[in-house]
């Protein structure tokens, strides 16, 4: 069987992508595997209609649920080889013994990879009290005692940002960053507390920040955190076969109408795209992705009737 759309990835980008075309009668797998950036959040609280907030487990659920409504395949497997043909289909080859996929277009949603650091506590915290992105979170530091851990210069701008909402910030330099006193200069200019230690320990309750335990033993007690190291990996390594264009970044470059990438029938979609990695723009995304892919499909479907 060839589907009209494969997706690689099943996150928000790639499931809204998955809903839209599914309900333009299109025949569309998922493939995916569990995890992904969306699973580490607990409770997203700026999106249209989920004013106590959703997780991202819970918004996928609802996504996957609503797009096997509609007749969308989800194949639980890891992509490890996308092969395009003369005719701009593609072949899909999974780790795990499936028979080769093949579908008419290809959509890119695989996201991008983050660097926790390993400390006890984290996971249990992050997405309720530890944050990643001051655009979506910064609001619930607003007048608290808030930690940005991580490496220099990363904290020091996501401590700028964060400024906007509290003026109580400590910057733990976790990764050990060389520090040149112009540097302390400006972080006391701006009046932030340095910390030049790591953090051994996240005490929580429930997965709400009580406070940090640091390397000397201290604690510092603060209601919330936010990791800023360098690292993240955009997930783009399965397009090296294609003629696709890369910013400085690694995130792929689109036509920003479209989608689609430089390569014809290959879209991509999410936070693997150059934007500000929001899960509603995320889900932009693939509406839009979507309706091209469906154009371009009834295209072919009237050029092969002629």
């Amino acid at each position: 069987m060839t589907y009209d759309t494969i997706i690689v990835g099943g996150g928000i980008g790639g499931l809204q992508t998955a809903i839209q075309l599914a309900r333009s009668l299109r025949r569309v797998a998922v493939v995916d595997v569990p995890g992904g950036r969306s699973t580490v959040a607990k409770a997203y609280r700026n999106i249209l209609g989920f004013e106590d907030g959703i997780s991202g487990e819970g918004l996928r659920k609802l996504g996957k649920d609503q797009a096997a409504k509609y007749g969308v395949i989800f194949i639980e497997d890891e992509v490890t080889r996308l092969e395009g043909q003369d005719d701009h289909r593609f072949i899909v080859h999974t780790k795990n013994g499936h028979i080769p996929i093949q579908g008419r277009t290809l959509v890119m949603a695989t996201g991008i990879r983050d660097p926790f650091p390993v400390i006890p506590g984290i996971h249990e915290c992050l997405g309720t009290s530890i944050f990643l992105c001051p655009d979506c979170d910064g609001y619930e530091t607003v007048d608290q005692n808030t930690a940005v851990i991580g490496a220099l210069p990363q904290a020091i701008e996501m401590a700028d940002e964060l400024s906007f909402y509290t003026p109580h910030l400590f910057i733990i330099n976790h990764a050990k960053s060389p520090v040149d006193p112009e540097i302390r200069t400006e972080m006391s200019r701006k009046g932030y507390t340095f910390v030049e230690e790591t953090v051994d320990n996240f005490l929580h309750l429930e997965g709400i920040l009580r406070g940090l335990i640091l390397s000397s033993g201290d604690r510092l007690d603060v209601a919330r955190a936010f990791l800023s190291f360098p690292g993240a990996k955009v997930q783009t390594s399965l397009l090296e076969p294609f003629a696709v264009r890369l910013n400085e970044k690694g995130h792929v470059l689109t036509n920003p109408r479209t989608k689609e990438t430089d390569h014809p029938n290959l879209w991509a979609v999410g936070d693997i795209v150059e934007h500000s990695q929001q899960v509603a723009i995320a889900m932009g995304d693939g509406a839009q992705a979507a309706i091209w892919i469906q154009k371009r499909l009834r295209e072919e479907d009237l050029s092969e009737r002629r």
